[in-house]
């Protein structure tokens, strides 16, 4: 079997690492060995500092931006406030994940409790996992 055959045959899902936190470095770095270990290839990678530091969410956006290009599969966070702690706005950014196939991993908070904690319990159909 010849090297593009076999790349068409194998499935490496696609993930992105996500930290919002005045410290990402350790965050970011075990988010990526979790992806890793799960047998994730890293699509990218980015992070934001508090709002309060920085005001601007560039890094979410380039996570935006990858799902709406559809390049990965699988969005590692370690809760979903890291997305947005506005209840409408992760509201949106959920169901752009769900209208995209994106699956969503947390390695902080159970991510059936976090959805309900937000009150946004109802809004995924699948799609849940967490890694410890």
């Amino acid at each position: 079997m010849d090297q593009k055959t076999l790349e068409k045959t194998l499935y490496h899902p696609r993930a992105w690492v996500y930290v919002r936190a005045a410290e990402y470095g350790p965050a970011l770095s075990e988010l990526c060995a979790s992806a890793r270990c799960a047998g994730y290839v890293l699509a990218g990678q980015s992070y934001d500092l508090p709002q309060r530091l920085l005001g601007r969410h560039s890094g979410r956006n380039a996570l935006l931006r990858a799902v709406r290009k559809g390049l990965i599969d699988d969005v590692f966070i370690t809760r979903l406030s890291q997305l947005s702690r506005k209840r409408g706005r992760l509201r949106r950014i959920l169901l752009r994940f769900q209208r995209k196939g994106v699956r969503i991993h947390t390695n902080e908070i159970d991510l059936r409790y976090d959805l309900y904690r937000h009150g946004l319990d109802n809004v995924l159909v699948g799609g849940f996992s967490t890694h410890d």
